[in-house]
């Protein structure tokens, strides 16, 4: 009898042995987490909008396309409570060639020095002032003149000011002569070069002319009312009107 109650302990231990250690070698069901729950869970988002960080706006910066290229949000902003947001610009640059470009959306093509500028660092720029795509702004120099865009560094106190043409402009037309066709009374020449040694670019620009030839636009009953040429050409800031001789040439 005790040999039949021996033998069923000792068949007893040897099942539930091989059961628990059947058990404890079970390997934990991996849980697979998503790329949006490992973003989620940063701390970033505890208060900031997700959904606005993984938009793709047109013109705002593409987060979710420098996420999916393996960068982190600690690679460009440092994270330290709520201190001014800074950029990494050497990360930048070791994917996008920062370089000179050319607006020429005038006759005086206006160049820009990306390099330059960056050392600023990029968010002075981005996406306060500037959409992060080149020719989505329209900017045009009223707008500037009213601290837009480039005015709001080149205002003459942060930066050199926006008057000074020449220091963004390619001036290499400047010297060439306007003609204004005129039927009957003879044409009109325009010197660019004359007038500027008088004046500066921003007495006329856009106070009285559109950053663009004018021709067929201006007539002599709008610059008796004192636009265009009649805005100087009153008698008294310079040679009245009605002094035709002297821009009318047969």
């Amino acid at each position: 009898m005790k040999w039949v109650i021996y033998i069923s302990l000792f068949v007893l231990f040897v099942s539930c042995s091989s059961h628990f250690k059947e058990e404890t070698t079970q390997k934990p069901q991996e849980r697979i987490v998503s790329r949006d729950d490992a973003t989620l869970g940063l701390p970033c988002f505890r208060c900031h909008s997700y959904d606005r960080f993984s938009s793709q706006t047109k013109g705002a910066f593409p987060h979710v396309i420098h996420r999916d290229a393996g960068y982190h949000c600690n690679q460009c902003h440092p994270v330290a409570g709520h201190h001014p947001v800074k950029i990494n610009t050497t990360l930048c640059e070791s994917c996008h060639k920062l370089k000179t470009f050319s607006f020429a959306t005038s006759g005086f093509p206006a160049r820009f020095n990306h390099d330059f500028h960056g050392k600023l660092g990029c968010q002075q720029c981005h996406l306060g002032i500037f959409p992060m795509k080149r020719g989505s702004t329209k900017m045009t120099m009223d707008d500037i003149y009213k601290g837009r865009y480039c005015g709001e560094c080149h205002n003459g106190k942060r930066a050199f000011s926006s008057s000074e043409c020449a220091r963004c402009h390619e001036m290499k037309k400047f010297d060439k002569e306007l003609v204004y066709k005129v039927e009957g009374i003879g044409n009109v020449a325009f010197s660019h070069k004359f007038h500027t040694s008088v004046f500066t670019c921003k007495d006329c620009h856009t106070k009285f002319f559109a950053m663009k030839k004018t021709q067929g636009k201006m007539s002599m009953d709008a610059m008796n009312k004192g636009k265009f040429c009649g805005g100087c050409h009153n008698g008294s800031v310079a040679s009245d009107l009605s002094d035709c001789k002297k821009c009318h040439k047969s």
